[in-house]
């Protein structure tokens, strides 16, 4: 996120969580994982008052200067998941951090939210620390791992091309064997070259990801990497989850825009259509298979749908 953009959120009407509020309704999103959030606690206070309704929001801060750096949040979305039972473990004080949350059949799931340091030589550490930390907790496998992971595994991931840091790198690959988690995008995707971030150096780079665990390769679906409604320098990573078991869901039914109920030309025409076609069925005298009133009453539906 880079910042919280002001320190009036309930007046601002340009403020960040404004954009988040409305990203999460508009696209739909079950949970959404921010960095580089930069809550104070009453940041996050006013947050909760202008937008529990329907977002419920779990964060961590950076414990010296939580105005002013790090610092990362679940976005939990009332609307589409059951949020009363989610539960955050701190792993590394605004930086990394698991959310546990129930999904389909009252099974959980475990999401880990990062954000890397940007010094290299701080990497190592700093994914050991994870392990360590996820294995002494017992608290089952991790799902899904994504967020700023300041730094790329594959050649490709940078433009121009270069290796990143290779201790850094290893640490990284180390952990993601611990927690028998993959790049199941770029499996997917072996030779596409897409980019996540660009920096003042006119470079590029894939800094942005979502690991799966291994069991879930088949439950992925609508990968996407598209700038972002909330003001950032990053593009916003997503997919959707679906695991076996899950019910489907159609399109539903189809309803009228409730504005054109004012049209009074529109509404005329309906009610035309509708004497019309009762006259028809006052007229039927031998039903039959092509001259009923269900018949009839499909094709009045269609005609003022067309009109519509």
């Amino acid at each position: 996120m880079k910042g919280w953009t002001s320190t009036n959120l309930a007046q601002n009407q340009t403020s960040k969580w404004t954009n988040v509020n409305q990203t999460v309704r508009d696209e739909k999103i079950g949970i959404l994982c921010l960095q580089e959030t930069h809550l104070t606690t009453d940041h996050k206070n006013q947050i909760d008052n202008l937008f529990s309704r329907r977002l419920r929001v779990l964060s961590t801060s950076n414990p010296t200067r939580p105005g002013n750096s790090a610092g990362i949040a679940f976005i939990l979305n009332k609307e589409i998941i059951n949020t009363a039972d989610a539960k955050m473990k701190i792993l590394v004080p605004g930086r990394a951090a698991v959310l546990s949350v129930k999904w389909h059949k009252n099974e959980t799931i475990n999401i880990l939210n990062i954000y890397a340091p940007n010094n290299m030589n701080e990497h190592r550490s700093f994914w050991e620390k994870i392990s360590s930390e996820w294995t002494a907790a017992h608290a089952g496998d991790i799902d899904f791992m994504m967020g700023d992971f300041n730094i790329t595994e594959e050649l490709i991931d940078r433009a121009p091309a270069r290796h990143d840091h290779e201790s850094a790198t290893e640490a990284l690959r180390d952990l993601r064997s611990t927690l028998n988690l993959q790049d199941t995008w770029r499996l997917e995707n072996p030779n596409t070259r897409t980019f996540t971030f660009s920096s003042n150096h006119n470079t590029l780079s894939r800094l942005d990801r979502i690991y799966t665990s291994t069991r879930h390769l088949n439950s992925m679906t609508g990968w996407n990497s598209q700038i972002s409604h909330i003001p950032t320098d990053h593009h916003m990573v997503s997919t959707r989850f679906a695991p076996p078991g899950l019910p489907h869901i159609g399109r539903g039914r189809w309803s009228w825009p409730i504005g054109i109920m004012k049209d009074e030309s529109l509404i005329k025409q309906i009610v035309k259509l509708g004497i019309n076609k009762q006259q028809q069925m006052e007229e039927i005298n031998v039903r039959d298979g092509t001259t009923n009133p269900q018949k009839l009453w499909i094709t009045f539906k269609k005609e003022i749908t067309d009109l519509a």
